[in-house]
């Protein structure tokens, strides 16, 4: 069965798609962004939104996040594996699940034997760069494979000299005669602390750590670790307004890195050169999150890794290239981050090396004649012990949390984090996940639970 549908999704290379294909791949992750929390989303901070005039759109300088979902391809509902980042980053690098690739939590090793996104690009002759600035995608954590520059950066401004690095290597390149380029650059952006400093724009000064804050705010509370991880180790309740302040300053983060890929996209483009080159006509961008944040939502948490819900779960998923992506602008199928890999094979017309449990998401948003897309709900785990499950079922959205050993998840910061045994909640009534009804929907939420011991079944296990 998986044999046929490799065959018929790579094997048939004489299909003809309708337009341009791209030449070049930009991989575009961000640390710790909720779908939720950007305006393309139909957040109410513009986090994701930069003012822009017809003039400036067609110099392509309109090249903000909600800018890339406008013209590309916004997939509503894209969830990750697990709420960490060198899990979720390997899933979306090799298209499996944590539980084949072996790597369940921060400081897991991926296995060199693994087939990740950068080797295929590399080995069908593309040159290859990865910049990086969290210090959990290094190289010795497997994720550098495949890439024949990779580096990574931290201290202050590290997200800015991501693209620094970048630019530089880009400039090496022979970019009308040398051979296709594979980039990826991870952003930490709006990670823990939330303290996103001032940054120049348009020559002038922004303050990204107060432009959504109440200048009235009195009280104590802000973004720092010191502060959130005591309120949340020590029980300390937070008032309304003093959520609001540190969420405030979270999207301060998520604006300032909004406005650093835009700034890179502009110099990635050409926009500034003396004769611009609109390089993005022959470029796919692919712009994704490893994982969101929770912010107070459950166990009064600021964090991600101990979560399995949607909060941490649902993630940005954008493709962009309007000359080859000729159909759908706006997908709500339920899609994951496993499924990022088989769509850039399929988009580039590389084959794939081992098995792959993600599906290309091409047949959602081309016009060309494809296969079917298989519906799945969306899964995902805390290591290989509390899973989770968000499907689409009876009409209705759904999240089922199964958490059969009555576990606390153990990562830091230290603190309780109580998760039922079972769990079902009304994503469309209840889109923070708060109300458990598993009570009134018994055998519905069987029939999730059902699911989740079949996906278990089939997992080819690391």
């Amino acid at each position: 069965m998986f044999g046929a549908l490799l065959l018929a999704i790579f094997g048939c290379s004489e299909a003809k798609r309708p337009g341009t294909p791209p030449k070049n791949l930009i991989l575009i992750t961000v640390d710790t962004l909720r779908a939720d929390h950007l305006s393309s989303w139909l957040y109410g901070r513009p986090t994701s939104f930069v003012p822009t005039n017809e003039e400036e759109r067609g110099k392509g300088i309109a090249l903000a996040i909600d800018d890339l979902a406008g013209a590309g391809v916004m997939f509503r509902n894209a969830f990750t594996p697990r709420g960490q980042t060198t899990p979720a980053i390997a899933s979306l690098m090799t298209g499996r699940s944590p539980l084949e690739h072996g790597v369940l939590k921060n400081g897991n090793v991926l296995a060199e034997d693994a087939s990740t996104l950068a080797e295929r690009f590399q080995d069908a002759g593309f040159a290859t760069a990865g910049f990086t600035s969290n210090a959990l995608l290094v190289a010795p954590s497997g994720l550098g494979q495949g890439f024949d520059v990779f580096e990574n950066f931290d201290g202050e401004d590290r997200d800015v000299k991501v693209v620094t690095g970048a630019m530089k290597w880009l400039g090496t390149q022979d970019r009308d005669e040398g051979p296709p380029l594979f980039l990826w650059i991870h952003l930490m952006g709006p990670h823990l602390p939330y303290a996103a400093p001032s940054m120049l724009v348009g020559g002038a000064e922004l303050n990204f750590g107060t432009m959504f804050t109440d200048p009235d705010y009195a009280g104590a509370a802000n973004g720092s670790r010191d502060f959130l991880d005591d309120a949340y180790l020590n029980h300390k309740p937070l008032n309304g307004l003093d959520v609001n302040e540190i969420v405030a300053q979270y999207d301060g983060e998520v604006a300032r890195i909004n406005h650093i890929v835009r700034t890179f996209l502009q110099l990635y483009s050409g926009v500034y050169e003396a004769t611009p080159a609109h390089r993005l006509d022959d470029t796919a961008i692919v712009f994704a999150a490893d994982h969101g944040e929770e912010l107070y939502e459950h166990s009064g948490y600021w964090a991600h890794s101990k979560s399995v819900y949607s909060s941490v779960l649902h993630v940005p998923l954008i493709l962009h290239h309007p000359g080859s992506l000729t159909g759908r602008r706006v997908v709500d199928e339920l899609v994951t981050l496993e499924d990022v890999m088989p769509t850039l094979l399929d988009w580039f017309r590389i084959a794939p090396q081992s098995r792959i449990s993600g599906r290309s998401l091409l047949p959602l948003v081309d016009t060309y004649e494809a296969l079917e897309f298989e519906s799945r709900p969306a899964m995902s785990a805390w290591r290989n012990r509390i899973f989770s499950v968000r499907a689409d079922v009876d009409g209705g959205s759904w999240r089922l949390v199964w958490n059969p050993e009555n576990l606390q998840p153990e990562e830091n910061p230290p603190g309780d984090y109580n998760i039922p045994e079972l769990a079902l909640f009304d994503v469309s009534a209840d889109p923070k996940e708060q109300r458990n009804v598993a009570n009134d929907y018994p055998e519905l939420a069987k029939r999730l639970q059902a699911a989740i011991a079949e996906w278990l079944q089939n997992q080819d296990l690391a």
